[in-house]
């Protein structure tokens, strides 16, 4: 389970409202999750500016630098500088972490070789012309430059499977008091507990979960499923490939581009995962099906 740091705020906040019911109103009050700005910066200079959940800033930075290609590991980083409230659950004497009581919702990577372009990592090979935009065949040709495809021999029973929305949504505390965050759940081939993050971000609940694997070392996630609430679009099966997990299942539909880039990247995509249906979009080889083929089947 992912948990914040016992300095980080709450992720959610109670508010007096207006409650209607019945035709009657009363006062009363009801808990929202929260959701705040925070400044992304490397080597002192702003890059991106994310709306997200207080509470992991720090797995959530890394896990998007990592995605993005910026950083390979944490050998790639000097130091980091962020708030106290941003600080990692699990120090490590492989990062330096500097807490800067003005730094309120920022965070600061000051990596050990610099970040050229102003931009994201693969994102800077995307096509900038005037002759050629941008469609999904050059934002995979940009992306290949920069990401393997994923390499796993593990194979997963599908009930197994189907079952992981409904194990991620019986493991989302804040969710279930407020109704107002995504979540993803990172659950390692044969065991029975998963990390949960939850975020008002779907990309971020990864993100966080990638950046945890991180810092305890843990990636590759060859051995590992990725579940997500909501649907499955390009940026989730980018972040899943990028830390090499093989599959990704997801109880809502995928985009176009997504099963595009789960094709290409050897990603196994799992969409519309509820009770004892789903679809599979790509490289079904990975899963155990156990099931014979029914009427105006088309292998």
């Amino acid at each position: 389970m992912v948990e914040p740091s016992p300095l980080s705020r709450s992720p959610k906040e109670r508010l007096q409202i207006t409650r209607l019911e019945a035709g009657q109103s009363r006062t009363t009050t009801d808990e929202v999750a929260r959701e705040e700005p925070l400044q992304l910066m490397v080597d002192g200079e702003p890059l991106a500016i994310l709306m997200r959940t207080p509470g992991s800033d720090l797995e959530l930075t890394l896990g998007l630098l990592h995605a993005e290609g910026v950083i390979k590991g944490l050998s790639d980083i000097a130091m980091v500088r962020l708030a106290p409230s941003g600080q990692a659950r699990w120090p490590d004497s492989r990062l330096a972490v500097e807490a800067d009581p003005e730094a309120e919702n920022l965070v600061d990577v000051h990596l050990r070789s610099p970040l050229t372009g102003g931009s994201l990592g693969w994102q800077r090979a995307l096509p900038s012309s005037s002759a050629c935009g941008i469609c999904g065949s050059a934002t995979m040709e940009a992306l290949l430059r920069f990401q393997e495809p994923v390499v796993s021999d593990r194979t997963w029973p599908l009930e197994e499977i189907l079952d992981l929305p409904g194990w991620l949504a019986r493991s989302q505390p804040v969710f279930t008091s407020t109704g107002g965050l995504h979540a993803a759940g990172l659950v390692v081939c044969g065991e029975k507990k998963m990390a949960v993050a939850e975020d008002v971000g779907r990309h971020n609940a990864v993100d966080k979960l990638v950046g945890q694997a991180l810092l305890e070392g843990r990636l590759p996630l060859s051995d590992s499923c990725l579940v997500v609430s909501g649907r499955a679009g390009f940026e989730i099966v980018q972040k899943a490939a990028a830390a090499q997990i093989p599959v990704l299942v997801s109880i809502s539909a995928p985009s176009s581009l997504a099963v595009q880039t789960a094709t290409t990247l050897g990603v196994t995509l799992v969409g519309f995962a509820r009770g004892q249906t789903g679809n599979i979009y790509s490289h079904k080889e990975r899963l155990r099906l156990g099931l014979q083929d029914g009427p105006g089947s088309n292998r």
